[in-house]
């Protein structure tokens, strides 16, 4: 009988954990499948409004995307840059459709040919970032390697300015800011831009 009681409870435990391990691969799997996948094409559902609005405690945001024209930037084509997108988000203000400081998100997403392109440029703003920051001391902070090796924070404590994150994933070059009033409050501060931007990484196709 004790031996028969022992193997009722090991069958019982063992069922738990099959259980428990079908539904974490259910969960993983749907977790996956709402994850929008961003189109070049058109540069939709490269940023989560949800997620936003979430991070920011602001519901109601209004997005305006915008696909660019490489051939229409000086430089641009030349560099080796093929698509470019760029998506605002936003809360209105009295129906005002402009984003205002300390109400706006901005991403930019450029992909080019080939990843060493994507470093070069990414490689030039850092270099101008950390001039920028030596000039302006203690009122900018800067935080490397946020979102992978080629990664940057920048977090100005100027009103007006707020922060940017930039960052290269394969042959894409990305930035996100989030402005700031005169009063120093943005939409999205340094670490929750952070998390904005790892959502937009996940997005990439």
């Amino acid at each position: 009988m004790p031996n028969f009681k022992r193997t009722l409870f090991f069958i019982a435990i063992l069922s738990s954990l099959v259980l428990t391990a079908i539904a974490c691969s259910i969960d993983s799997d749907s977790n996956s499948a709402t994850i929008a996948t961003g189109d070049y094409a058109t540069c939709e559902d490269f940023v989560d409004r949800e997620l936003v609005e979430e991070l920011s405690g602001i519901k109601g945001l209004v997005d305006r995307v915008r696909v660019l024209d490489v051939a229409s930037v000086d430089g641009f084509a030349e560099s080796g840059a093929t698509n470019n997108c760029h998506i605002e988000m936003f809360r209105t203000v009295d129906s005002n459709d402009q984003p205002a400081p300390g109400d706006s998100l901005a991403v930019s997403i450029v992909k080019f040919e080939s990843s060493e392109l994507a470093l070069a440029v990414y490689h030039s703003t850092l270099a101008a970032v950390l001039l920028s920051a030596e000039q302006l001391g203690e009122l900018a902070k800067i935080e490397q390697e946020v979102i992978g090796a080629d990664s940057y924070l920048m977090d100005i404590e100027v009103g007006g300015i707020g922060a940017i994150v930039v960052y290269v994933s394969d042959s894409t070059f990305i930035t996100l800011s989030s402005t700031s009033d005169d009063n120093g409050d943005a939409l999205l501060d340094g670490r929750t831009l952070v998390t904005a931007a790892q959502s937009v990484q996940s997005r990439l196709p």
